[in-house]
């Protein structure tokens, strides 16, 4: 079984020019993803108690602004407004299907829980790339059997979850000066990004640590600043996943 161990390190002892070239790095490694792909490992949700609990991860949504010369800057104001119609259109969905959820505010996850979060965006973009792209894994074989190891049982008996969703999802805007510029490649023939959006989510299985289910979006299917945008990207988003 393939899972990551970590340590906590500091926040500021990762630059933020890594970060952000890391997310360009990224895009590059996802131009040979499929525009949507799931795995499904269960049908169904068990339960420890009565009923299935899923703990709703505080999701992983950010937005940038990508610059003539291709900088990916932070947009503050477009990534509080995705967030929060991200996390309402959500709600709706896990309602709408009667799925038990344990909601958790980003201001009361313990560091360990932070840094889950953080672990699964490397295991998930590890997948994106070594399962769904390009640069396959000999040693899986094809196989998908992803972990983030036996730790998470600690978070279910906080909760009291069975199960815990996190999301993650990155919006690359172009500015103008980046439209302009990739137009003049393509006229040199010379291909430019002109902005992208991906993202991805995972079903985990607290008792083991295995992730369950998997569904990712390589191409933008609705706009998170807007309500009945990010309606649309969370439908898209967490089709297929499993209820109860």
């Amino acid at each position: 079984m393939w899972f990551y161990q970590f340590k906590l390190v500091d926040r500021a002892s990762i630059s933020n020019c890594t970060k952000r070239m890391l997310g360009v790095f990224v895009l590059a490694l996802l131009t040979g993803c499929a525009t949507t792909a799931s795995i499904k490992q269960i049908d169904r949700l068990d339960a420890v108690g009565e009923n299935p609990k899923i703990l709703i991860m505080t999701p992983d949504v950010k937005y940038f602004l990508l610059t003539a010369g291709g900088v990916a800057q932070p947009h503050a104001e477009w990534t509080e407004a995705a967030r929060r119609n991200f996390s309402d259109s959500l709600e709706v969905y896990a309602n709408e299907r009667g799925i038990k959820t344990i909601r958790v505010d980003e201001d009361e996850l313990t560091d360990a829980e932070i840094a889950y979060q953080k672990l699964y965006s490397a295991v998930g973009t590890s997948i994106l790339v070594h399962h769904f792209g390009t640069l396959k894994l000999p040693t899986k074989q094809g196989s998908f059997d992803w972990s983030m190891g036996p730790g998470l049982k600690e978070i279910a008996k906080e909760y009291g979850a069975d199960y815990v969703l996190f999301s993650y999802y990155r919006d690359y805007q172009a500015s103008g000066g980046r439209v302009a510029f990739a137009v003049l490649a393509a006229i040199a023939g010379v291909g430019v990004s002109a902005g992208q959006e991906f993202g991805f989510a995972s079903l985990v299985d607290l008792q083991t640590g295995n992730i369950v289910w998997f569904n990712q979006v390589a191409v933008g299917v609705g706009e998170l600043r807007e309500e009945e945008g990010a309606r649309v990207t969370v439908d898209a988003l967490f089709k297929g996943l499993p209820e109860s």
